[in-house]
């Protein structure tokens, strides 16, 4: 009687040893698998992590600083050409939180275009600007003046004017004074020649002369019928050296010499002219001219020359040779009264 109860309680140990062990097993594979899928995802997460840090460091420590600064520098040195090719390889490449950046190089990009008077390409650029980002990058109002004035710029290469010489006041008035040059031009072109001298007296103020500036000084002064100053104008041509104007420079002064009545002087520079010149049939027939005025009792050498168009200025030598003929007209009556 005494061992059965033990006998079992022997079993209940077993059992539940045996409970244990089981319990055990199956917590020891659950934390296995559990241990098991949290490394899993951690080397998926890590992984992740790798790939994002990887692909962003390749997206936000790129070449596009580099070739922004290759292309400034190219820029600088008015290599403009192989700055738009530097832009545009920065330009080329995809990097993150660069917006700001892409505006200031493709704003630099259009400066290039229009230092290379490629206007419409320069405007395309302002106009991608405008399109593709967002007006926290950029001023708006001079971006859309920088899309008209590069459109008044190339209409005005075509010979347009008339319409592209508001545009080029406006950009005066806005502190482009560069543009005064343009708009000077026009006014030529139309025949304005105050406003013309008043963009160049603006022009010269901020840039100074050059030969091109002196002969549209000179020309205005020539239609005032100042040719004193005109020749002043020329002489500071001159002192440019060779130009596409020189020879211009040289046949006009002597022109405003002989305006001016200083015939010695105009023939000393036709002289000079003809030997420079040989082929020039005007500066022969100048000189030709200028011979009978300064050598009056020579035999005329040559009489092509239009006295049209450089009038003699000299009345009196012709109030004097009507006279002749008058007293000679009166001389030859009084002989007819004695001859009576």
């Amino acid at each position: 009687m005494d061992n059965k109860p033990k006998k079992r309680t022997v079993d209940n140990k077993k059992s539940a040893v045996h409970k244990n062990n089981s319990s055990y097993s199956m917590r020891k594979k659950r934390n296995n698998r559990y241990r098991k899928i949290k490394l899993y995802y951690n080397l998926v997460f890590i992984v992740i992590v790798l790939f994002v840090v990887i692909y962003g460091a390749l997206h936000i420590f790129t070449k596009k600083k580099t070739y922004r600064k290759e292309g400034l520098d190219y820029y600088n040195k008015g290599e403009y050409e192989a700055s738009i090719e530097s832009f545009n390889k920065a330009l080329s490449i995809n990097q993150w939180f660069a917006e700001e950046i892409d505006v200031d190089i493709m704003m630099y990009k259009a400066d290039a275009y229009i230092m290379l008077s490629d206007f419409a390409s320069a405007g395309r650029v302002y106009s991608s600007i405008k399109s593709k980002y967002p007006e926290k990058y950029y001023d708006n109002d001079k971006l859309d003046f920088m899309i008209e004035l590069t459109t008044a710029l190339d209409r005005y290469k075509y010979g347009d004017y008339v319409t592209t010489v508001a545009c080029f006041n406006r950009a005066v008035e806005a502190g482009y004074t560069e543009m005064s040059m343009y708009a000077a031009n026009c006014y030529e072109q139309t025949g304005n020649y105050d406003k013309m001298k008043y963009n160049l007296d603006i022009y010269t103020g901020s840039f100074g002369y050059n030969a091109d500036i002196c002969y549209k000084y000179a020309a205005y002064y020539i239609d005032m019928e100042d040719y004193n100053s005109a020749l002043t104008s020329i002489e500071q041509g001159l002192s440019f050296g060779d130009s596409m104007y020189t020879q211009e420079f040289l046949y006009t002064q002597i022109i405003c010499y002989t305006k001016v009545n200083n015939y010695e002087k105009a023939y000393e520079l036709a002289n000079a002219y003809a030997e420079s010149y040989p082929d020039d049939t005007k500066g022969i027939d100048i000189k030709a001219w200028l011979d009978t005025r300064v050598n009056p009792d020579t035999e005329v050498i040559n009489d092509i020359f239009n006295q049209n168009d450089l009038p003699d200025n000299n009345s009196e030598d012709n109030f004097d040779e009507d006279s002749q003929d008058d007293d000679s007209e009166d001389n030859s009556d009084e002989d007819n009264i004695s001859e009576n």
